[in-house]
């Protein structure tokens, strides 16, 4: 890990965090593994009397290549951008596509969860078909389902989050570039990663406050729960198996149910663990808020060597962004806008619509900008109550 200390007046956007950053007081402004995504953030820290601060080079995104070696890239990423518009153009039409797939898949895990609560058989033909069927949408454009797994459904957690965690692991399996065999082996895992929860009680699945020690004890063992209905449906796959497991295990040993940690934890299960923790962050539910995903991003990689394998965490915010598709973000001209796709050559300028707040509801003016060659940049990620009309992700 390459560390340098640096003036404020050379920290450069993109650049990520070594240590904790705090006030005179020693109150915190900034964790490790913060990244520098706008001006104003390095302004508040020279308004707290901060003078300069540990960078960890190594994360950072800031660009480091000569100008012989940027060059060399200047064709492929006019080609991204290129491809990415088209795929935008596109995307009304995909997203029709996979929507019957994304409601079907909902209802295939509504059915799983059923059948293991009350002992019947599950129905893996059926889980296979829709991998395959998932695998294929995200080779052909991974914005669609990318896009629906924006739409959170608050009522339908346990069923639309074990689709999202599929699609997620999927995608991130497909950029390690693993082979077909192991993508749908880590697609069907994802989907029966949390099946060992169709045997903890309904009044703790469905509790809509935070758990009590003797209650999450129990949810705990849904990963053991998990690994008997696997042995009882004769599964045979060790990826599947390691998923179901170990998802919930951690880099550090912290984890559960056998604190195993660093190489003992299937690299399968940690792709699906992290895939895991950044949708149920993202989501609401009724005992926490959802937290937007560029933070969950920051987050995850705090959680580097702590939570989660430092080897693949950054080839995961390389899958979803920095500023992830769907999200809202203010750009420097204050204009609200809504990331459409990124270039994984530069996270922190992604193609993003822009927005108008109308009678109550965010709604799309139709205009996308390519941050890239663009002198408007993204001032911060949007907070605020007011709802994104649906319609521009899906139209009904």
């Amino acid at each position: 890990m390459n560390i340098k200390k640096i003036l404020l007046k050379d920290v450069k956007l993109g650049m990520c965090l070594a240590d904790n950053v705090t006030d005179l007081v020693g109150r915190l402004i900034y964790k490790k593994g913060f990244y520098f995504t706008s001006r104003e953030q390095v302004i508040r820290l020279y308004d707290e009397g901060v003078k300069s601060v540990s960078i960890n080079l190594t994360a950072s995104l800031i660009d480091t290549r000569t100008d012989s070696q940027k060059a060399k890239v200047v064709d492929y990423s006019k080609k991204e951008i290129e491809m990415l518009h088209s795929k935008i153009e596109n995307l009304d039409t995909e997203i029709e596509a996979v929507k019957d797939i994304y409601k079907e898949s909902q209802h295939i895990i509504e059915d799983l969860m059923h059948n293991a609560r009350f002992g019947k058989a599950l129905n893996q033909e059926i889980v296979q078909k829709q991998t395959v069927d998932i695998l294929n949408s995200i080779k052909s454009n991974e914005l669609a389902l990318f896009s629906l797994i924006n739409l959170k459904n608050f009522d339908e957690y346990t069923f639309t989050h074990s689709l999202n965690v599929s699609i997620l692991a999927s995608a991130f399996a497909w950029h390690l570039k693993f082979s077909e065999d192991k993508l749908i082996s880590i697609g069907r895992g994802a989907f029966f990663h949390d099946i060992g929860k169709a045997k903890v009680p309904m009044s703790i699945i469905n509790k809509p406050n935070t758990l009590n020690e003797s209650e999450r004890r129990i949810m705990q063992m849904h990963p053991s729960y998990g690994e008997q209905i696997f042995h009882h449906e004769n599964m045979k796959s060790d990826i599947e198996l390691g998923i179901i497991t170990q998802h919930h295990e951690n880099y550090d040993g912290s984890g559960y149910p056998n604190k195993l940690a660093v190489n003992q934890i299937n690299k399968y299960a940690a792709i699906v663990a992290i895939a895991d923790f950044y949708d149920a962050m993202t989501t609401e539910r009724t005992y926490k808020q959802e937290v937007h995903p560029s933070e969950v991003v920051q987050i995850i990689y705090s959680l580097s060597a702590k939570k989660f394998d430092p080897r693949i965490v950054n080839h995961f915010i390389k899958t979803v962004g920095i500023y992830p598709v769907g999200s809202l973000v203010e750009l420097n001209n204050n204009q609200i806008a809504i990331v459409k796709a990124f270039s994984k050559e530069n996270l922190l300028k992604p193609i993003v619509e822009t927005l108008i707040i109308k009678n109550g509801v965010l709604v799309s003016t139709g205009q996308l900008i390519s941050l890239i060659d663009s002198e408007l940049f993204i001032k911060s990620v949007y907070k605020s109550d007011t709802k994104l009309n649906e319609q521009i992700i899906i139209k009904e």
